[in-house]
């Protein structure tokens, strides 16, 4: 990992700037998404982060169990998303910190920072009931690895096709699998590839007063909502999945 950055502390200082999900067009069409294909009633959401995704699932009606090794995200959840359990740990532990087995398992922008991940697959299916869920996103195109997933700590992006082999040899079935954001494909490529630069995760954070602001706010969170949240358009910054454990 590049040494101009520290990953968990840059985690921590974004979600904490940010204060709540409505300051991110990203995360909260993402977590909307992704809420809305988790079945099953008991769910572990490893690198739950600052719990805004296990937070909404909450809501509806589900017991959401987090694991987050960061203890600054779990003071920051405790305090922006209070209610949500959290128990320490690395992802890497999930089947010794999970007891009994769950309805759905996931790893939101996780599964690329572990190291072996065909063994963290493997860990995922053990703590899955039969025909459980694991639900996943994962960054997208291996061409675009750049600066930016070498300061985040990024192992690989993903393909498709790479996903499908993982999962389909270590007892799951692809039930959903798409592409998602589109919209920053273009200017992530520039950024990466072209000017050799990590794209500004502050780019995320819009201000929350100005008219300007507002509308840009109002404009993304449409595009998002309405569009990416309903259309794979066949490419895009990151990959969506969920896979059921057959046996």
């Amino acid at each position: 990992m590049s040494p101009e950055i520290n990953a968990e502390e840059h985690l921590v200082e974004h979600y904490a700037t940010l204060g709540c999900l409505k300051s991110d067009f990203r995360n909260l069409n993402l977590f909307h998404l992704v809420a809305a294909v988790v079945t099953g009633k008991n769910v572990i959401d490893i690198g739950c982060g600052a719990a805004f995704l296990a937070n909404i699932l909450k809501e509806r009606g589900k017991h959401v169990v987090g694991i987050e090794p960061s203890g600054g995200m779990r003071a920051l959840a405790a305090e922006i998303n209070p209610g949500v359990a959290i128990i320490p740990g690395m992802a890497e532990d999930v089947d010794a910190l999970v007891r009994e087995p769950v309805d759905a398992v996931l790893m939101i922008d996780v599964l690329e920072h572990i190291e072996k991940d065909v063994e963290q697959i493997k860990k995922v299916l053990a703590v899955l009931k039969k025909g459980g869920e694991f639900v996943f996103v994962v960054p997208a195109h291996s061409f675009l690895f750049g600066k930016r997933d070498e300061q985040m700590g990024h192992y690989r992006r993903y393909s498709k096709k790479r996903l499908t082999e993982l999962l389909e040899s270590n007892g799951f079935r692809i039930k959903f699998l798409r592409h998602w954001n589109a919209l920053g494909f273009l200017p992530y490529l520039i950024s990466e590839k072209v000017l050799r630069k990590p794209l500004n995760s502050k780019l995320r954070q819009i201000a929350k007063h100005g008219v300007l602001s507002a509308l840009m706010q109002k404009g993304l969170n449409f595009w998002f909502s309405r569009i990416e949240n309903n259309f794979d358009f066949g490419f895009g910054l990151s990959i969506i999945g969920v896979a059921r454990k057959e046996s």
